[in-house]
């Protein structure tokens, strides 16, 4: 049965904001703004809350439209709040970019070209682990970027894509690379045929593993070129363990997407050291820490699987 749902300017509005999102320049706007339209206005106190707030206020108005400002964390927890409040299937949200990273808003609110203000139904991953997550999964080198970027937004002041660059510097001197065992299913078949038979497993030393549903990482580097937040796949991108001065004279290419082409065919110099898979679902055995949407978690074996076309966002 179709189900009319009401338009974004039909629903009540909700404003969810952290207050230290923008170093609180959008306070100000955002009350008189919430006053002028009778909206509602949420200030979180404390991390986590805004997934608690987004789960009972959707189940509570399941035709509500949740207006979160803040950054992927911010946005990891309010995904989270809606895809367990039950009523992912009405309610809806958009996302002011107001945080140190902000990847998710960089992707759905411009260079997907969603048109605004009309909703658009987009897939989430989902973990073994009960969590989702809609931007992206990393594990490895980026993950220990996060870990090193945290470090100079906090300590030195640096915010989103200039803090990540610290990190890339930092880390590069290490070269941390973690062993896996990986296996890809629901595999889309590319140029390169890798996909064939919708199955591909791997056993190696790699220095990351991006699990990706939006293109962007880092403030802005484009990781995961093909992806599509509406075509029920995931992309995963696999880096071997390679040399710091080749990883040097391949990171712009990394940083820019221009690695792969739209038809799956990776550019010759980047084919011995990376693979690029399009899948529904990926289990990844090891032991290194990763991140979803930028928030740490602890290591372990972890699953992540296409939910397609679970939630509601208006771009902005």
């Amino acid at each position: 049965m179709t189900v009319n749902l009401p338009e974004v300017a039909e629903r009540h509005h909700v404003h969810i904001v952290n207050p230290c999102a923008g170093d609180g320049r959008y306070m100000d706007a955002i009350r008189k703004k919430a006053a002028k339209n009778g909206d509602d206005l949420i200030f979180t106190t404390a991390k986590g809350e805004a997934e608690k707030l987004c789960r009972e206020i959707a189940a509570e108005n399941p035709l509500a439209h949740l207006m979160i400002y803040g950054g992927d964390g911010t946005v990891h927890e309010s995904i989270n709040g809606i895809m367990n409040s039950g009523c992912a299937d009405t309610v809806s949200f958009s996302v002011v970019s107001a945080g140190s990273g902000n990847d998710f808003a960089a992707y759905a609110n411009k260079a997907a070209g969603y048109t605004s203000p009309k909703l658009h139904r987009l897939d989430v991953i989902r973990t073994g682990n009960g969590r989702y997550y809609i931007n992206g999964l990393n594990m490895g080198f980026d993950t220990q970027v996060v870990i090193a970027a945290d470090v100079y937004k906090h300590k030195r002041g640096l915010r989103g894509g200039t803090a990540y660059i610290a990190g890339v510097v930092k880390v590069l001197g290490k070269k941390p690379t973690f062993h896996a065992d990986i296996t890809l299913e629901g595999v889309r078949d590319f140029a390169d045929g890798k996909g064939k038979n919708g199955f591909v497993s791997a056993s190696d030393t790699f220095l990351l593993c991006d699990c990706a549903n939006g293109p962007f990482c880092g403030g802005g580097f484009k990781g995961a070129p093909l992806c599509d937040m509406q075509d029920g796949y995931m992309d995963v991108l696999l880096v071997k363990d390679v040399t710091r001065r080749k990883f040097i004279s391949l990171v712009k290419d990394y940083h820019d997407g221009t690695y792969i082409l739209p038809d799956g065919t990776l550019d010759p110099r980047f084919d011995p050291y990376l693979d690029y898979y399009q899948c529904k679902k990926i289990n990844i055995k090891t032991n290194t820490p990763y991140c979803l949407d930028g928030e740490l978690q602890e290591g372990g074996e972890v699953t992540a699987e296409i939910c397609h076309n679970a939630i509601w966002f208006a771009a902005l």
